[in-house]
């Protein structure tokens, strides 16, 4: 049942991502663009992961969304600068999660392969669901209020 509701969330979330992404699609700096394509589809390799309970992918990913989240911090867009405290919550708590996505996964990793019997698994499996969740919360937040361009 649980497993079951924590799937459905996953799926909500990566159907908000898709939203966001096709809000992109005009996006005028070409770099940037090519970034949030490369966060989307890392969003996906995540999603794909979690469901099928094989974290080998979650790392590499995870860290390429804490870099696109480290930079935000350091780099405010100008449509962001009026409210910049706003911006530096999705930034930080965006960084937040993705580091603990890889940290969780990275243990989750060593677990399967037999190195450590006493880790409380399922806890951190829904730990990791609860911040890929947190991740894809941040993304469409920022993106929803930030966006330049109304979405139709």
């Amino acid at each position: 049942m649980l497993r079951r509701r924590i799937t459905g969330a996953l799926a909500t979330g990566v159907i908000a991502a898709l939203v966001v992404t096709a809000g992109l699609a005009g996006a005028e700096e070409r770099p940037l663009k090519q970034l949030m394509g490369d966060n989307f589809a890392g969003l996906q390799v995540i999603l794909i992961a979690l469901i099928n309970a094989n974290y080998e992918a979650v790392p590499e990913q995870a860290e390429l969304i804490h870099s696109h989240a480290t930079g935000l911090t350091r780099d405010i867009p100008e449509v962001a600068a009026k409210d910049r405290e706003q911006f530096l919550f999705y930034a930080y708590n965006l960084q937040s999660h993705a580091g603990d996505l890889k940290a969780i996964s990275e243990l989750l990793i060593e677990h399967d392969k037999g190195k450590a019997k006493a880790l409380r698994e399922d806890h951190l499996r829904e730990a990791l669901a609860a911040h890929y969740g947190g991740v894809v919360e941040m993304c469409v937040s920022c993106h929803n209020r930030f966006r330049q361009r109304v979405v139709r």
